[in-house]
């Protein structure tokens, strides 16, 4: 009996959670973060005030654990994707993985990437440089780091830039043929490195 009131207990804050996550991904996706009170988060929700307490300080912090989660799922698929042996091949594979995944969560992935959350696209760049400059400096040891860093830099705003641009789309292409182009825009800008 004990066991079967924990995994009740369990399945009753996983579905508050995806209450409260969803409500508040809604009104993100209708206002600024600063404008969105506990009040009319729960209100969506259907739930009250002292059950968002209990999982969240406040609204910026569900945001920063959405974040969080999302980012530490780009850095796990991320860093195993990296990981393959071959550089250029794996550009593709990389860009096919991340940008499936980010797809997958696209509704945090907008919450991270739109114009007034400097700060997510900020984090989400960091993180992704941290692992990048480690596999270039790995494939084009003989590039400087500064040039390295450029290179990281142009392509991180070009992806970001191209994701943001899918994401506001209504037609878009399936998520592959996307990554696809990507990759191809990348590699042609490998070359500098070469």
């Amino acid at each position: 009996m004990e066991i079967d009131e924990r995994v009740s207990k369990d399945l009753r804050v996983r579905i508050t959670h995806r209450m409260l996550i969803d409500a508040f991904l809604q009104l993100r996706a209708e206002k600024p973060l600063r404008k969105i009170t506990v009040r009319e988060l729960c209100e969506r929700a259907g739930v009250g005030r002292g059950t968002f307490y209990a999982h969240f300080l406040d609204v910026y912090d569900l945001n920063e654990k959405l974040e969080t989660y999302l980012l530490q799922e780009f850095t796990e698929t991320l860093k195993g994707t990296l990981q393959q042996s071959d550089a250029m091949a794996s550009v593709r594979r990389v860009c096919r993985t991340v940008f499936a995944l980010l797809e997958k969560n696209e509704r945090v992935c907008r919450l991270l990437l739109s114009a007034d959350n400097a700060e997510g696209v900020a984090r989400f760049v960091e993180m992704g440089r941290q692992m990048c400059m480690e596999y270039y400096a790995k494939y084009f040891s003989h590039a400087s780091p500064e040039k390295v860093a450029h290179f990281y830099r142009f392509v991180s705003s070009g992806c970001i830039a191209c994701l943001q641009a899918r994401l506001a789309a209504d037609d878009r292409a399936p998520v592959e043929k996307f990554a696809d182009e990507m990759s191809e825009i990348i590699l042609k800008g490998a070359r500098c490195l070469l």
